[in-house]
């Protein structure tokens, strides 16, 4: 037999409550209308009358991301009429009957007006249903009507593997910290890299931190930190996909040497002497490195104010300009001009990427550089200079035979098997596929 009635509770508390309340065995099933509104029972044994908790978070069709898990399930408290400590049942389904119950919490003690607690890990990509029902010794109140939340799919990210400076290598100021793109799995919204550079292996002291939007195949951002010369450093990386609120791992810690790069520090070999002090009037602006050359581009290679053609002596022809490379053996800079380029020359005659050695530094004439070839992941800087300066080592800004100026140093990390484009904007180097 039902009946509905106002019940009031003067012993422990005063709670006024509408509900519907049922004579019934010990453990009721009957679930409430509505997931606001409150139910209860009385067992007809004991006459100890029950009414049930009110949800209240999550809120009604949450929609809740696979990272904010573990879950908090909380409802106010329920009432009841006896004296037994009141537990409470919390039931998680996959369905709103309840036939498929993933995840049951039993007997866990009431709180202070309200009553929480915390699931396990729940699959992402779901739906589900959750209810409560308070109990007080063997008396069983009702469930509350169920609530529906929803988890996203889960997001794995992880650690990004990283590039350049390679191990125990040098990096120079200006160059590049590079990162292979992170695995990933699931729907990752836009992700963001964050690099550290600390002093120690711990990372206790942060010598500089940046945090920038993944790029294409590989993310870079240029270091710009006041480091001492020679000092050992150590660099990681990590993604995060701040929509998921997903953050990966940290990659493994590289070392790296650093060694400012300074043209008027560095030996010139085979080409003018005092290059260092040529008017800086060029930027590059981009390097293509393929598997059989690697292509440069400057702001001054064509165009109406491309740098002049000369006429070498001994030449039938003139030339524009000539492209050359530095390399760091042993924590010095080594620079020389090698290819001479004429203008309307092609950009893929500057030779194999794998085959400096034998393509560039091929003889004595230039000195401690000759047969050197740099590695893989290896920092190395690339320039232009106007004219020749190949085997020009009478050449000087004194006694230039038509104007003597040259571009920046471009510091990139060597790639002998090509595949990579540096796109170079003001003072950022953006990293192509």
């Amino acid at each position: 037999m039902k009946k509905c009635f106002s019940l009031w509770s003067a012993i422990a508390l005063i709670v006024t409550v509408s509900a519907c309340t049922k004579s019934s065995p010990a453990r009721p099933s009957t679930v409430a209308d509505s997931d606001a509104a409150t139910s209860s029972v009385t067992d007809a044994k004991t006459g100890v009358t029950l009414t049930s908790p009110a949800l209240v978070s999550p809120a009604s069709n949450a929609s809740l991301r696979f990272a904010e898990q573990p879950l908090t399930l909380t409802v106010r408290n329920g009432v009841s009429t006896g004296s037994t400590a009141r537990t409470y049942t919390f039931q998680v389904a996959t369905d709103a009957a309840f036939g498929a119950i993933v995840a049951t919490k039993d007997n866990v003690a009431e709180g202070n007006g309200q009553t929480a607690v915390v699931l396990d890990k729940l699959a992402g990509n779901k739906t589900y249903y959750w209810r409560v029902r308070v109990n007080s010794g063997s008396v069983a109140g009702l469930f509350t009507a169920p609530r529906v939340m929803n988890i996203g799919p889960e997001v794995v990210l992880q650690a990004p593997v990283l590039v350049s400076p390679a191990n125990g290598g040098n990096l120079s100021s200006q160059a590049p910290l590079i990162v292979n793109n992170v695995v990933r799995s699931g729907p990752a919204g836009a992700l963001t890299y964050r690099f550290e550079v600390s002093d120690s292996n711990s990372f206790g002291n942060l010598v500089f931190t940046a945090t920038v939007n993944e790029q294409s195949n590989q993310t870079q951002t240029i270091m710009n930190a006041r480091l001492t010369t020679n000092g050992t450093y150590f660099w990681r990386a990590r993604a995060s996909d701040n929509s998921n609120g997903v953050t990966g791992p940290f990659s493994s810690a590289f070392t790296f040497k650093y060694v400012p790069f300074d043209l008027s520090q560095a030996t010139i070999v085979n080409s003018p002497s005092d290059l260092a002090q040529w008017e800086e009037t060029a930027k590059i602006t981009s390097i293509n490195i393929t598997g059989d050359s690697f292509q440069v581009d400057f702001d001054r290679r064509d165009g109406p104010n491309r740098w002049p053609d000369v006429l070498p002596a001994g030449w039938s022809g003139p030339l524009q300009y000539t492209l050359g490379m530095c390399v760091n053996m042993n924590d010095h800079w080594f620079c020389s001009g090698v290819v001479q380029f004429w203008h309307g020359r092609t950009l893929t005659d500057s030779g194999n990427p794998g085959y400096i050695n034998g393509d560039w530094f091929f003889d004595a004439r230039w000195g401690p550089m000759m047969g050197y070839q740099p590695r893989d992941g290896e920092l190395v800087g690339i320039f232009v200079g106007s004219g020749n300066l190949r085997d020009a080592h009478n050449v000087t800004r004194a006694s230039c035979p038509a104007f003597c100026e040259r571009s920046n140093v471009a510091l990139i990390p060597w790639s002998t098997g090509g595949g990579v484009s540096y796109v170079f904007n003001a003072a950022k180097t953006l990293l192509k596929p």
